[in-house]
Formats: structure tokens, sequence, C-alpha cells
């Protein structure tokens, strides 16, 4: 499989109530694994400026220079030994949403089999994408979840948006009772307040104007800083 030289951003926000800090590591490294494996198996190609950050009540992840499409060479595919049941024929030939008359018989080693050939095919990343993402996140293992409501979803805390962006347009998919979109709330405590967001540079600018450290490694840096100025100011040492 072939990639094409476009690229673009992706990133994702996954907003619920407070998550704690032991549920948001474990969740923003498993989240930021899963897409690199799927990217990978995909063969959808990107920069190696892929983040994953969270606060109490953000889960994101972010991958710069991603590739808009790709490009699938033709392929050859094997089905069952000539002398199969038609059963498993129209089967193979149902699964593969073709007509009769594309496959073809094939001696190999093992025998005479029906092959089809699948055409070469460009297909768009952000197709991808919308498709695979509810499943991407629907495999989410939590150490501990919860359910509420009527959804049947299971998640760290409950989830109440999600902000999905793709090549600076927002990036629409359904996952359980929510439908993603561009927008996200800017105070857990006034949800009528929310933002339109374009790309990743503008989101993490707001927020650091109202204060809100979004990467979690500054956050701990700026608090074991103020904390060791405290120490020395008051002259407390660590016993340990």
């Amino acid at each position: 499989m072939k990639v094409k030289n476009k690229m673009s951003e992706f990133f994702l926000e996954l907003f619920s109530e407070e998550i704690p800090a032991n549920l948001q590591s474990a969740a923003r490294e498993n989240l930021l694994k899963d897409f690199k494996n799927f990217f990978e198996k995909e063969n959808i190609g990107y920069k190696n400026d892929s983040r994953a950050f969270s606060t109490p009540n953000r889960l994101i992840v972010y991958f710069k220079n991603i590739n808009k499409e790709i490009f699938k060479e033709a392929e050859e595919i094997k089905g069952p030994n000539v002398n199969a049941p038609e059963k498993a024929i129209e089967g193979f030939i149902k699964s593969n949403k073709i007509e009769k008359n594309n496959i073809y018989k094939k001696n190999t080693e093992k025998g005479e089999f029906y092959f089809y050939k699948k055409p070469s095919k460009k297909i768009k990343t952000v197709d991808i994408l919308t498709d695979q993402i509810p499943i991407i996140l629907g495999k989410l293992i939590w150490k501990k979840s919860m359910k509420w409501g009527e959804n049947d979803l299971y998640w760290g805390r409950p989830l109440k948006s999600i902000l999905a962006i793709f090549n600076s347009k927002p990036l629409k998919f359904k996952f359980h009772h929510l439908m993603s979109s561009n927008i996200t709330y800017i105070d857990k405590d006034f949800e009528e307040k929310k933002k339109t967001f374009k790309n990743f540079n503008s989101y993490m600018s707001y927020f650091k104007n109202l204060n809100v450290i979004i990467d979690n490694e500054l956050r701990k840096n700026k608090i074991e800083k103020e904390l060791n100025k405290f120490s020395q100011k008051k002259k407390i040492k660590n016993k340990n």
C-alpha cells in the first residue's frame, strides 16, 4: 500500500466529568497506543509528533501531519476450493460484494481455488477515521468505569462531548449517545459556555490564556516547582 504526500493534523478531545488521576494516565496512554496501532494497520502515515494529554475533564490525542489519503494497490483475494459447496462460493461472492463473473479459477500448490482481483483505489483518511474512531473508543479499557442513566456506554466518568478535528474541519461520527463536532465545553461548571475550534494550536492557545494547562507534564512540572519554592521559603525539608 502506498501513501500520498498530502498531510493534515488530527486531534480528538473527550470531555467528561472529573476523572481520577490514575484513570487519566492509563486512559491517555492506551488511547494513544490504540490510535498508533490503528494508523499502522491501515498504513496511514504520520510524523512522529503524536501526543496524548489529560486534565480532570479532558482526554486528548493529537497527531501532526497525517496522510489525507492512501492508495490501496490491487489485491488478489483467495476464495473457496472449486469443489466447495455452492453455498460457500456464494458466501465468498457476497462477502466481497461482487458478481459471479468477477471470480476466476487458479491452480495453487494446495489445489484449484476461486480468486477475485480486488482493484486498486484511493481512500480518504477522513472516511476511515469517521468509520473507525467509534470502534477505537469502544475498545478503550478502564480500570474502573461506570454506566449512567439510560445510556449503554461504560466510561471512566460520564462522557459529555466529543471534539474531533481533521484537516481544520469537524470530523463527524456517532459514539453511543454523542455526536462529535468542532465544539467543546469551556467551563465544567457552566455547560452553556462552549467554543468552536479549527486546529490544535488555537485550542492550546485559548486554554493557555485561561490559565488551563492542557499538557499534564507541564502541569506536573509547574506544581513540583511551586512546591519546591514553598518548601524552600518555609525551610521544609524532605525526610526521605
